[in-house]
């Protein structure tokens, strides 16, 4: 939960307003060294001394059917084609990091946003107008778990690695028992029966 700033409180409370709450996003992926910073506004933003360039941009609400992980639309503008170059040439942005800030126009001094959303793309699609990030959790069921298994026959270890602990000049081991170097420390689990 989000503990919103005096200033944010008062902002969103009072009847009228003369300056808007401002959505900046941030997208963070493998290989692309500066981080991609967005501002949803009619100019650029300054925000904790980074530039968010003003760009169109749109989020559409949860989308949960039960089936598949819940994501949300995130919509970029493909009219000048500089994100569509960032999916070409960056395996469609799969995975990348995206953070969207909730900010105040009037207290972007104030270093922490009102609210903060981290989320990971899943899904990538575009076409000359909109290109559209299916964004949501990472996907968990992805990663093994546990993160170890047991194998009668198999060293789990890196040949040569700290956990292995074989230093020595002999190149080969297919990590079975009979060409390891050092079977006091074998990885595998020749205790077990009928494993594999």
């Amino acid at each position: 939960m989000n503990i919103w700033s005096a200033a944010g409180i008062l902002e969103k409370n009072k009847l009228a307003n003369t300056q808007p709450f401002l959505l900046l996003l941030e997208i963070e992926a493998e290989g692309i060294e500066e981080t991609i910073r967005l501002a949803r506004n009619n100019e650029d933003v300054i925000f904790n001394g980074q530039i968010y360039q003003m760009f169109p941009f749109d989020i559409d609400a949860v989308v949960e059917d039960g089936k598949q992980i819940p994501s949300l639309s995130l919509k970029v503008s493909n009219a000048t084609g500089i994100i569509q170059g960032y999916i070409q040439s960056y395996n469609g942005l799969a995975d990348a990091k995206v953070k969207i800030l909730l900010v105040h126009a009037a207290h972007l001094d104030n270093t922490t946003p009102e609210m903060e959303f981290d989320y990971v793309i899943n899904e990538t699609k575009y076409d000359e107008s909109w290109i559209t990030f299916a964004i949501g959790s990472s996907n968990d069921h992805s990663y093994r778990f546990p993160p170890q298994r047991y194998i009668t026959n198999f060293c789990s270890y890196r040949y040569k690695d700290i956990r292995c602990g074989y230093n020595g000049a002999l190149d080969v081991c297919d990590g079975t028992l009979e060409t390891c170097r050092i079977p006091k420390r074998f990885g595998g689990e020749p205790g077990l029966e009928n494993g594999t």
